[in-house]
């Protein structure tokens, strides 16, 4: 399962991301503006692997005051390559 975790922390001089990218199930970390300081996408077998690994990791992180997932449903990629069918050979054929 994937998952984006939006995450709010205190002020840091430091780039949050850079912490996050070392939690093993990080697939991407960017830092933001706004409400949320930085957004996670992450991979995990289960629901429970992301909470219990994954989000509990991020909340260690000194600094971090909410970390809060939002497990993805399904992705538009996923869905049009299942829908779809098996895509057409693109390499050149003889005659």
């Amino acid at each position: 399962m994937k998952a984006y975790v939006l995450i709010q922390a205190e002020s840091r001089g430091e780039s949050l991301a850079r912490a996050l990218t070392s939690i093993p199930g990080v697939v991407s970390a960017e830092d933001l503006s706004g409400a949320f300081d930085a957004i996670v996408l992450a991979a995990a077998a289960s629901t429970r692997n992301l909470m219990e690994d994954i989000v509990a990791a991020i909340r260690k992180i000194p600094g971090v005051t909410r970390a809060l997932p939002a497990p993805l449903l399904r992705s538009p990629a996923e869905h049009h390559s299942t829908a779809s069918g098996p895509q057409p050979d693109s390499g050149d054929r003889a005659a």
